[in-house]
């Protein structure tokens, strides 16, 4: 089915690979005889995602932020979700082996990863949420990345179905006309002996091949993480990753990259370590066996840019190869899209087309011998910003989606940007969302296996499931003197619909609360015992709404203070906990951080992250308890030793906040000391 390279074959593999990169890199910068450092491009405060082309962040239709390069490079950020716990309504939901991101209430399978803007999705191939957080691990190393580009707020009109709660793009850097890159090292220092260390580097070179014709970028990742030695903690975790791309431009209008990549991820849970010694379901105990799970990824992707006159335009096509051998499934997916851009008078006009297919092949139907299955999505969509005046512009989009199981669906929305003043701003919109089910929910032969160790048990499929959708409303006020001083508030409302939710049909006694009303000491189906069976259902209305501010002061040329504050709720507006609480989110997240540059080599930092009390929320058919507050505080500094080696070293945790799944049903490390060396030229 896929050619999968031994885990050991490939480390040592990546390892001399990175090793002779890493001297091929010296050999060049000595030919190069420059010792600039390669420095990324940097944009400030533009983006692309809102909009599909490049603008103001102030005038992007869409809550949208930025972190640059150089903010994700002097910190430990092992992979993204380290990143984002600094941006406004976003929660590192989960923690130990199984963070995940969620925007704005709505849970993290309704975030979409995007790479360049294109779909990173390998949800597929673990059912029931199981290996969560393996999406971060598909994402470019830091050294690779320009800029990650966060929208809050569902854009489908753009994006298609995931996008529901919101988009983040990680922008990578663009081949370099002039060779350069870049090698980093880095480590980190658990203060408890029972957390494991981590370790790692990544490399990055790019440059000509052929002067004005042909350049090359490469870049590739090696991480290690020690198994935790207590229940519930960090397993042990291993990602090797490598990326190729040549990047042809035949003349100044057009740009053609062709790229190829392979990640993977290994994870490795052994008893009397981060597993219990042994399960116990009743009175009957079982021992615990080593659980280990392998992923790999291999992209290949073809896109081109092309400029013609005043018109612009974006086409690729990419097929993704995700393989989860330890359950014996295989995902392909195949997409392609094209994007264009038109100026015309006040108005500029997007619109493109998209086309997606998925294939999954999955040995663990409980019900037939039914293994494969795929289906096909396509889309057009336009969108037009009419400035108006010149202080107001007015966006307005709609996507048509056809899939091939669920029909038709339109996905419109509108959103106006106000400059009232020179420093004050107001802007606002309505948004719709949908995601469509996943392949094996809505196939009637389907029962996927759940439930743990021991006796199976299944959720069957529902051909009549129905896509889920949203509503959401947006309106934000910004200030800014363009001076020192900038401040923002935002409020938000969502209204969700067709939630699709797990409905337990029948449990064995066993598995029984007392006095339950759907005990059934024969639920089977064809003679098959199974702990429990449940079906998924259209049944669920809910609501998120909130509220985002953030302040940014730099009260002197070498200081910068930023803060930002939220607040979400969300309730459940139908079902049997109607009222209750739908996600397990924080109401209410504070975040500050600290720069000071007291000279050009010199770089220190701190933040302060507060997560208040989480309310109850639904786990699955039953509403779970909330979880404690809980803080950290973080400091560091960066210094340049000369122009081209840049060292780091950081204390996280630095009060030793103990976070454990026992009380805050997740697990964060304490106190730990983070050590980085860089050589750029």
């Amino acid at each position: 089915m896929s050619n999968r390279l031994q885990p050991n074959r490939l480390a040592v593999a990546l390892q001399l690979a990175l090793a002779g990169t890493t001297v091929g890199l010296l050999s060049v910068a000595q030919a190069q005889q420059t010792g600039a450092a390669n420095t990324p491009v940097t944009l400030g405060n533009i983006v692309v995602s809102a909009s599909g082309f490049e603008q103001a962040v102030e005038d992007a239709p869409a809550s949208i932020t930025v972190i640059p390069h150089e903010e994700l490079a002097k910190r430990a950020y092992p992979d993204i979700t380290e990143a984002l716990k600094d941006v406004p309504g976003v929660v590192v939901t989960g923690g130990g082996s199984s963070s995940d991101i969620s925007i704005r209430g709505m849970a993290s399978g309704y975030t979409m990863l995007l790479v360049d803007g294109v779909r990173q999705n390998s949800r597929e191939t673990r059912p029931n949420s199981d290996g969560s957080g393996i999406e971060q691990g598909w994402l470019p190393p830091i050294e690779a990345i320009e800029r990650i580009e966060v929208i809050r707020g569902p854009m489908s009109s753009l994006y298609g179905s995931d996008a529901m709660g919101g988009v983040i793009n990680i922008i990578t850097r663009k081949v370099a006309k002039e060779w350069g890159g870049s090698v980093r090292m880095e480590g980190t220092l658990q203060g408890h002996s029972r957390s494991g260390d981590i370790y790692g580097g990544n490399v990055y070179l790019t440059g000509p091949l052929v002067d004005d014709l042909l350049g090359i970028q490469i870049y590739g990742n090696l991480s290690r993480r020690n198994e935790d030695k207590f229940v519930n903690g960090f397993n042990k975790q291993q990602t090797e990753s490598g990326t190729v791309k040549l990047s042809l431009t035949p003349n100044k209008d057009h740009d053609i990259t062709l790229e190829a990549g392979r990640t993977l991820q290994e994870r490795t849970s052994n008893p009397g370590k981060s597993m219990a010694l042994e399960s116990c379901r009743g009175t009957r105990c079982t021992p615990n066996e080593m659980s280990q799970s392998k992923y790999s990824r291999n992209v290949y992707a073809l896109s081109h840019n092309g400029r013609w006159g005043k018109a612009t335009s974006y086409s690729y096509v990419q097929q993704e190869q995700i393989d989860n051998p330890g359950r014996n499934m295989f995902l392909k997916n195949t997409e392609a899209n094209s994007q264009w851009t038109l100026p015309l008078g006040s108005h500029i006009v997007t619109a493109g087309a998209s086309y997606k297919k998925e294939s999954l092949e999955d040995m663990g139907n409980q019900l037939t011998s039914l293994s494969k299955l795929d289906r096909y999505q396509w889309a057009l969509y336009v969108e037009d910003e009419w400035s108006m005046t010149d202080s107001f512009a007015l966006t307005g989009g709609v996507r048509m989606n056809k899939d091939e199981n669920y029909g038709t669906h339109w996905t419109p929305r509108l959103y106006g940007v106000w400059h009232a003043t020179d420093n004050f701003s107001i802007k606002g919109g309505v948004s719709t969302g949908f995601k469509a089910p996943s392949l094996r929910s809505a196939v009637a032969d389907w029962g996927q296996i759940t439930g743990g160790g021991g006796d199976p048990a299944i959720i069957r499929g529902n051909p009549d499931l129905k896509p889920e959708k949203s509503i959401s409303q947006e309106l934000s006020f910004i200030w800014d003197n363009r001076q020192d001083l900038s401040a923002s508030l935002t409020l938000f409302n969502t209204d969700f619909k067709d939630k699709i939710t797990e409905v337990r049909t029948c449990m064995d006694s066993g598995s029984t609360p007392p006095g339950s009303a759907i005990v059934d000491e024969n639920c089977s189906i064809n003679g098959v015992p199974f702990k429990f069976i449940s079906d998924r259902l259209n049944v669920d209305k809910a609501n998120m709404r909130g509220i985002e501010a953030t302040l940014t002061w730099q009260p002197h040329e070498e200081v910068r203070l930023a803060a930002n504050y939220t607040y979400t709720r969300s309730e459940q507006k139908s079902g049997d906990f109607k009222g209750q609480p739908l996600n397990k989110m924080p109401k209410h997240m504070f975040n500050t951080t600290v720069d000071w540059m007291p000279n050009e080599a010199t770089d220190l930092w701190a933040r302060w992250n507060f997560r208040g009390k989480s309310s109850e929320y639904l786990s699955r058919t039953s509403m779970a308890e909330g979880t404690p507050s809980f803080a950290f505080l973080d400091a560091g500094v960066q210094y340049k030793l000369n122009r081209n080696l840049t060292v780091g070293f950081a204390v996280y945790n630095i009060f030793d906040k103990q976070v454990n799944s026992e009380d805050f049903g997740a697990v964060y490390d304490g106190r730990r000391y983070w050590a980085s060396a860089t050589y750029r030229f």
